[in-house]
């Protein structure tokens, strides 16, 4: 079940992945369920998914998923740093960054695209598709080249250096360029998506904030589920915002937080 987070309306089906309000969708997840004991227990874990620091938490993020559709490198796993140049700067004596760029192709992205390329094989995709400028094409690349999906990535003419599609480009995606800006080729991944069936991979596509969620899971397990004074997060497209305050607040109606 999706809702859109603007009117509230629930929906069956994605269907471009947007509300007919032109809002965007959030997964509702009927009954999640919080088990401190197994996602300890998990850490030993060699083989298999739940080596994943994303699918260790898999009844917060995919419960109905079988484990034959999950596509993991695996992710996750990232480190607590604690740095006395960083706290000298700050003022603050216990100032912990944790190190998304440890993830497979160097970004918390891969949190994000393990699951929603992992729905992506649930629903029979054979073809994905996203707008980029450098990580998310790189992350889709790898994790449709560990599946077996075909990968297209639309950049916009002209206003990205070939350096960042380095990865996309060495995972096999194929790479269209398009007249105008970000916003031109995400309009031409929309269509493409209702027109020819193409899985679409961006951040509209509500399960990568899903996947995301394990940022605030795993940094909360590494703290022994003790929350922080605060959270902060660098800002883009506020895919992680949105991510960061359902993992919260879920964890809070879990009474976990």
């Amino acid at each position: 079940m999706y809702r859109c987070v603007r009117c509230g309306r629930n929906v069956n089906a994605l269907n471009g992945f947007t509300c007919g309000c032109g809002g965007t969708l959030e997964v509702v997840h009927e009954s999640l369920e919080a088990s401190l004991e197994v996602f300890e227990s998990r850490l030993s874990e060699m083989e298999g998914p739940y080596r994943s620091g994303v699918w260790r938490y898999k009844e917060l993020i995919h419960p109905l998923i079988g484990a034959e559709y999950i596509v993991t490198r695996p992710e996750g796993n990232t480190n607590l740093y604690r740095r006395v140049e960083v706290s000298r700067y700050t003022g603050l004596e216990r100032v912990q960054l944790k190190h998304e760029g440890e993830n497979p192709t160097g970004s918390f992205k891969d949190r994000g695209m393990t699951v929603a390329v992992s729905e992506a094989v649930r629903n029979g995709a054979s073809v994905v598709v996203c707008a980029s400028t450098g990580n998310t094409s790189a992350s889709m690349a790898a994790y449709a080249a560990q599946a077996g999906l075909k990968a297209v990535v639309f950049i916009p003419e002209g206003e990205i250096a070939y350096g960042k599609l380095a990865q996309a480009l060495a995972y096999g995606a194929q790479v269209i360029q398009v007249k105008g800006s970000f916003d031109d080729a995400m309009r031409v991944v929309k269509e493409s998506s209702v027109e020819l069936g193409l899985y679409v991979l961006n951040s509209l596509n509500p399960w990568r904030v899903e996947g995301q969620k394990s940022i605030i899971f795993e940094m909360l397990h590494q703290r022994g589920w003790e929350p922080p004074d605060w959270i902060l997060v660098p800002a883009g497209n506020l895919g992680n915002t949105a991510a960061f305050g359902k993992a919260l607040r879920e964890l809070k109606q879990l009474g976990v937080i």
